[in-house]
């Protein structure tokens, strides 16, 4: 099999991660008559992967951008794919490219699910808006190229194939869960006091991570004098408007309910949940975050918002709130620690929950077996 995939535009978080796992396990998957192209974006990390026997083909930083999009997407890549000639490409960043090959598509951007949610678009505002439209009218159009489409939860599944009158077949690529095995200590900021439940917001700074709500949420626990501190992982650096929520949040001097702690080395991600009592993700919107099924295996309690997307990876483990209401935030934290033996119930539910998920070896191999087939020409066998 000649195999090309294209992973140009996954350059950070949970795209990258995927990208660099897939790409490692079908090393060990590769057989002698198989030859793999991979097309990445630079230092990012997959230069690491060079010794592995993949041919990895480096996007140009000039490229790297949407400005140039449209070069890359009519002369570079096609070209690149000319000399490649592969038998099957998967692409594993959301947006099909317009080539005559047979095609696998990888849909991790989950914005395309939810174009209906007029109260996410309110929250994102205009410029976001424009950009999805733009984004949407681009995989509508390429979707003829595409001859298995991949997405990672049934949720996303079911809304596409609602949503979309001429989806290709479509298969489920779950996003496995990878153990943190590191146990690097990490020290934080604060001293936990005693009586105070602490509990942590593991995310950069995104629009529809929807952070800005955690400001009325920390003057209610501090109008309340709640016993309830949040650990922010965000930074000024990440986006312009998360420079200006850390600057409410100290001008408001609610910097010691509210604390920003920066980010959190992956390899810290371990200790720091050992020394917190729960996750708060007041999110919007997400595909699949592994930052739930880290907390379930570590055993902190799981706060977030009441979305299709959160309750298929959560299940009962969670307990769930209204992330536009800042009170239904606070009230659900509050009956979360005034009912232990429920808490302790959902937490060794989530605990169970965590160990179900396949892992990066079986997803791998899965989807492997799905190139094979079609680089092959065997039939597929697709459930809708």
């Amino acid at each position: 099999m000649n195999l090309l995939i294209n992973a140009f535009n996954l350059a950070s978080a949970g795209g990258l991660t995927v990208a660099l796992n897939f790409l490692k396990n079908i090393q060990k998957l590769k057989r002698e008559t198989d030859s793999i192209h991979v097309v990445v974006p630079q230092d990012c990390g997959y230069e690491a992967l060079k010794s592995g026997g993949l041919h990895i083909h480096f996007l140009p930083k000039s490229l790297n951008s949407w400005l140039t999009r449209p070069y890359m997407d009519a002369i570079w890549y096609p070209d690149l794919v000319k000399q490649v000639n592969p038998d099957v490409i998967f692409t594993m960043g959301n947006f099909p490219s317009p080539v005559q090959c047979k095609q696998v598509v990888l849909l991790h951007l989950s914005h395309l699910a939810y174009p209906n949610d007029k109260v996410l678009w309110e929250k994102l505002g205009l410029q976001i808006l424009l950009k999805i439209k733009l984004r949407t009218w681009v995989f509508k159009r390429r979707l003829r190229f595409v001859d298995v489409l991949l997405v990672q939860t049934q949720t996303m599944k079911t809304r596409m194939n609602q949503l979309y009158a001429h989806l290709p077949p479509t298969r489920l690529f779950p996003n496995a869960y990878t153990l943190l095995n590191s146990r690097t200590p990490y020290e934080l900021p604060t001293k936990r006091q005693p009586g105070l439940t602490y509990l942590l917001c593991l995310s950069r700074y995104y629009l529809h991570k929807n952070l800005e709500i955690l400001v009325e949420v920390g003057r209610l626990i501090k109008a309340k004098r709640l016993p309830y501190r949040i650990f922010l992982t965000i930074e000024a650096r990440q986006h312009p408007k998360a420079e200006r929520l850390l600057q409410e949040i100290f001008s408001e001097s609610l910097e010691d309910i509210l604390v920003p702690i920066g980010n959190v080395p992956t390899d810290c991600i371990a200790s720091v949940y050992q020394q917190v009592d729960g996750l708060l993700m007041p999110t919007l919107l997400e595909s699949f975050s592994a930052t739930y099924v880290d907390a379930m295996h570590f055993g902190v309690s799981i706060f977030t918002s009441q979305r299709d997307f959160a309750e298929e990876v959560c299940g009962e483990s969670a307990y769930y709130f209204d992330p536009l209401s800042a009170q239904s935030i606070v009230d659900t934290v509050h009956a979360g620690y005034s009912n232990e033996t429920l808490r302790q119930r959902k937490i060794t539910e989530g605990r169970r929950r965590s160990t179900t998920l396949p892992d990066w070896p079986e997803v791998s191999r899965t989807c492997w077996e799905l190139l094979v087939s079609l680089a092959e020409n065997e039939q597929i066998n697709v459930k809708q």
